[in-house]
């Protein structure tokens, strides 16, 4: 069980790009770097580290002025001894006045086969020409699970493009070939 966090959860006003997390146990992290996801997504990768009942996570990219933050940790938390995850847990902080509370989920499923798909990141845009993603990295991420489900976190207000994007070198645009996208052929405003 989280205990404690600095700044603290929902926090606003942020400036502090180290966040640190306290738990009532020792906990380990478990694929910490294809678990985590930050959002708005981090050009430059952020350090996420574990000891004793401390996780510490600390962003390299310059904060964004009112702007709600979120780090999905997925199950990437685990208790030390019998590795029991923390599921779902998801630090939320924001560098302005409130927090966006909104949220995107779905689910990502192969077109050929109608299976999910784990792992893509799923992205949004408030830029709505439909090329966006191909020349600026997505505004919110998040990425699927194992049944390819998605929650896209602290949403502000407005109208989005959605797309999923299987992103190999991890820029959060999609820009090779190899890469594969799908997309939502209508926009979502969560209200």
């Amino acid at each position: 069980v989280l205990v404690k966090a600095s700044p603290e959860q929902y926090a606003t006003n942020v400036k502090n790009s180290k966040i640190e997390l306290f738990f009532d146990e020792n906990v380990k992290l478990v694929n910490a770097f294809e678990k985590v996801v930050v959002s708005p997504p981090q050009i430059q990768m952020p350090e996420i580290k574990s000891s004793g009942k401390h996780v510490t996570v600390e962003l390299f990219d310059s904060l964004k002025p009112a702007t709600t933050y979120s780090i999905d940790f997925s199950d990437a938390i685990a208790d030390n001894n019998e590795g029991n995850p923390y599921e779902n847990f998801a630090y939320v902080f924001s560098t302005g006045d409130n927090v966006d509370t909104l949220a995107v989920s779905g689910t990502v499923i192969e077109a050929q086969n109608h299976e999910p798909v784990k792992g893509m990141v799923v992205g949004l845009h408030s830029l709505l020409d439909d090329t966006a993603f191909t020349t600026r990295p997505f505004e919110r991420v998040s990425r699927t699970d194992s049944r390819g489900r998605f929650t896209i976190k602290g949403i502000a207000p407005g109208k989005y493009r959605v797309y999923a994007l299987a992103d190999a070198n991890q820029n959060y645009l999609y820009d090779q070939k190899s890469e594969k996208i799908a997309f939502m052929d209508t926009y979502v405003s969560p209200f």
